[in-house]
């Protein structure tokens, strides 16, 4: 018998692969959107019914095209004809035109031919294009060799004129004169042999070489108001940048800070008695003073860093000890072996029920227990009539299960790929269920799960 499905059924947007309609020579009980393929040899054709009547469900055998009218006719298996007008939505002839000249008719089974004009050229490239390229102009290409100096001349292109399509048609070349060296060379000197020039203005670097050497000049350039010098020595006070550092004193640093104001922070030393080397670290932070100042913990007294030469100690509390390494300038905090509970590796349906534990979390008990699993609700059998609760009668299996109820769980699946199938399952007795399949099946093939509820 067939799979009754007494609900609709919907296949969230997949596929209903290999599958076939109801065959009959009889037509159904009709309701509407009904289908069914007539197996009668005068019709074998799908049907509908449309609320009223079984409609036959054709399908256009043939079709021909008037190209005189733009008329499409179908003609369906049963005879029928359906003509579709598309007339003044097909091509038979067009007009080209052009920005002058003529209006081009195009007719049925002419060429359009699409030639370059002044500097263009086209060429069939592919299939369904033309390439139009713009044709190669003559031209003469110069390089200059001129190389002036100050004082000297050479020629330059002033002016470009093109055509109406963008082509150079002429030039015109000018003579540029190179102005004089600016440069001044000032070669008096004084009794202590130093060279004193004055510069009025300039418009990039002005520079002195005091022995001709680049190395030893020193320049000045106005736009960036930069001053380039070798070595610079300062007798006195040296203010940079708007007083934000000075150095005031001898081996003092003394730095104004964001606000101008009367507090200053000054960088010194302490007279040193030998040679002394300062590093700071390839990082960046604040540099510590003392070093620790206070440190605070969850309870007790702060520790309060009296000098420099105070130390911090990390000691251990509860379950914890601590151990320093000289070496590796460490400290190592490690929780202490406190448990009094050996481990547990339960297995089969052996689990741990109960844990217990000390003030600081410590497992100092484990219980375990066994759980039963009743072995009298489920039944698991290959649908194989050589199996003693299996017997088999055509396409049906019926198995024995023995669990007294009817209130039983059933799925069929296929021991190779593991689907779940769908069959006509009985619930025949309190002990037997009766699984039918609609054609020969091999035994061994599928498995029946069997589970008792309540």
């Amino acid at each position: 018998m067939a799979i009754p499905f007494l609900h609709n059924i919907n296949l969230s947007d997949n596929q209903l692969q290999n599958a076939k309609v109801h065959i009959t020579s009889t037509a159904p009980t009709a309701a509407k959107g009904q289908i069914y393929l007539d197996s009668t040899a005068s019709d074998n054709k799908l049907k509908y019914y449309d609320g009223t009547g079984w409609v036959v469900a054709d399908a256009t055998v043939s079709a021909s095209f008037d190209t005189s009218d733009g008329i499409i006719t179908f003609t369906t298996s049963s005879g029928d004809t359906y003509t579709v007008d598309i007339d003044g939505r097909f091509i038979k002839d067009f007009v080209v035109a052009g920005d002058s000249g003529d209006d081009q008719t195009i007719s049925n089974g002419n060429t359009l031919t699409i030639a370059g004009g002044t500097e263009l050229e086209s060429v069939g490239s592919a299939t369904d294009t033309i390439t139009i390229n713009h044709s190669n102009v003559t031209r003469t290409d110069t390089t200059s060799t001129d190389a002036p100096d100050f004082n000297a001349t050479f020629e330059a292109v002033t002016s470009v004129t093109t055509n109406a399509t963008g082509h150079v048609t002429a030039i015109d070349v000018s003579t540029v004169t190179i102005p004089q060296n600016d440069s001044i060379d000032v070669t008096e000197t004084t009794t202590d042999a130093a060279y004193y020039p004055t510069f009025v203005t300039g418009t990039g670097d002005v520079a002195v070489n005091i022995d001709g050497s680049a190395a030893d000049k020193l320049s000045y350039n106005p736009n960036s108001q930069t001053l380039t010098v070798k070595n610079l020595v300062v007798d006195g006070t040296q203010t940079i940048l708007d007083e934000t550092v000075q150095v005031v004193e001898n081996s003092t640093i003394l730095f104004e800070g964001t606000t101008a104001d009367d507090f200053e922070t000054k960088l010194t030393v302490v007279d040193p008695t030998a040679d002394r080397t300062i590093s700071l670290p390839d990082d960046s932070g604040t540099v510590v003073l003392n070093a620790f100042k206070t440190v605070t913990a969850d309870s007790g007294t702060d520790a309060v860093a009296d000098s420099s030469t105070d130390t911090l100690t990390i000691s251990g509390g509860n379950a914890i000890s601590t151990v320093a390494s000289a070496s590796g300038d460490s400290i190592t905090i490690d929780h202490d072996d406190t448990s009094s509970q050996a481990s547990v590796d339960n297995s089969g349906n052996t689990v741990i029920q109960d844990v217990t534990l000390d003030t600081y979390g410590h497992v100092t008990g484990l219980v375990s227990k066994t759980i039963e699993v009743p072995t009298d609700r489920e039944f698991v059998v290959d649908l194989d009539a050589t199996d003693s609760n299996v017997a088999k009668a055509t396409n049906t299996y019926t198995v024995t299960h023995s669990l007294n109820s009817r209130d039983v769980i059933v799925e069929v699946y296929h021991t190779t790929n593991y689907d779940t199938i769908f069959v006509d399952i009985t619930r025949a007795t309190v002990n037997t269920i009766t699984v039918a399949f609609a054609a020969a099946v091999t035994d061994g093939d599928y498995r029946v799960l069997i589970k008792k509820i309540g």
